[in-house]
């Protein structure tokens, strides 16, 4: 137990001391935020529908938009960059010097896995927390305790399954460059294939079936079905129905079948746990070498 502890705290410190990890892995976020901020936010609460929500409204209809989709892309962004330290250790050759010691092959590919899912976990719940007090502050509303304990559940839960797939992919990575490669388009290219960027609708039919294969985009849903949901309350039920499909809170089934939200999810653990046993098998190859 004291090994795999040492084990995480050093993955953990390895990462934070690294200021240019830290920076680009929030990358994704940052302009994902400066777009919707700048640009496709306001697309989201203007036309003539609009005319009679109050400002405030707007505001706490538009955060809950943004932020449902960021808090996602957040943790694979993060995730990704604290397995950085995986690629690292394997081209510095620190990894060869960990085999040379006591502790078990399994506690050193767990504490990777722990570390990621620490860190991301951590910092996905402060973003969530200062949107909370942002919301509050700039709209005078403020989300209740339901919706507060269920946005963090499913952040802990989506970390795990970003963890897990962000495990498996950078077990198939031999280069830091490939790696910055990975990390550079990653966010980008799941932002768009699940919807968060622009609505599916948008993108067409076609891509809407890709997207009904991507774990993100049901996770996406199901996160802004629970942050938008005080504010869908807020207006007309007609109105609020009308805004599901726009602002991605419906439900898109698999290739348009209709499946309930809770096999999805339980879909998406199964292959969270399918992935991290494929990491573990690629971990020990490496480590055998």
């Amino acid at each position: 137990m004291f090994n795999i502890t040492s084990l995480i705290k050093r993955n953990v410190k390895v990462f934070l001391r690294d200021k240019a990890a830290v920076f680009f892995s929030f990358l994704s976020v940052i302009i994902l935020l400066g777009l919707y901020f700048l640009f496709l936010g306001r697309q989201y609460t203007t036309g003539g529908s609009f005319d009679t929500v109050e400002d405030n409204l707007k505001t706490f209809l538009g955060v809950g938009v943004i932020m449902g989709g960021v808090l996602v892309v957040n943790t694979v962004s993060l995730s990704l960059g604290v397995m950085g330290t995986i690629v690292s250790d394997i081209e510095t050759r620190r990894l060869e010097g960990f085999m040379v010691t006591p502790i078990e092959r399994y506690k050193v590919i767990l504490s990777y896995f722990i570390s990621s899912t620490l860190v991301t976990v951590v910092l996905s719940l402060m973003m969530w927390g200062l949107t909370i007090l942002y919301v509050g502050i700039s709209s005078g509303y403020w989300y209740n305790l339901e919706t507060i304990v269920i946005s963090s559940l499913l952040i802990l839960f989506y970390t795990f399954i970003s963890s897990a797939l962000m495990l498996f992919l950078v077990t198939l990575i031999k280069s830091q460059n490939a790696f910055g490669a990975l990390a550079g388009v990653l966010g980008t290219v799941i932002g768009f294939m699940s919807g968060i960027y622009m609505p599916l609708f948008v993108l067409g039919k076609g891509m809407s079936n890709v997207a009904s294969v991507v774990p993100f985009t049901h996770m996406t849903i199901l996160l802004k079905q629970v942050i938008l949901k005080q504010a869908y309350a807020e207006l007309p039920a007609p109105f609020a129905e009308g805004l599901a499909e726009s602002y991605g809170t419906q439900e898109i089934g698999v290739f348009g079948l209709e499946v309930p939200m809770f096999w999805l999810m339980v879909g998406c653990f199964g292959i969270a746990l399918i992935l991290l046993a494929l990491a573990y098998r690629n971990m020990n190859k490496k480590m055998v070498k």
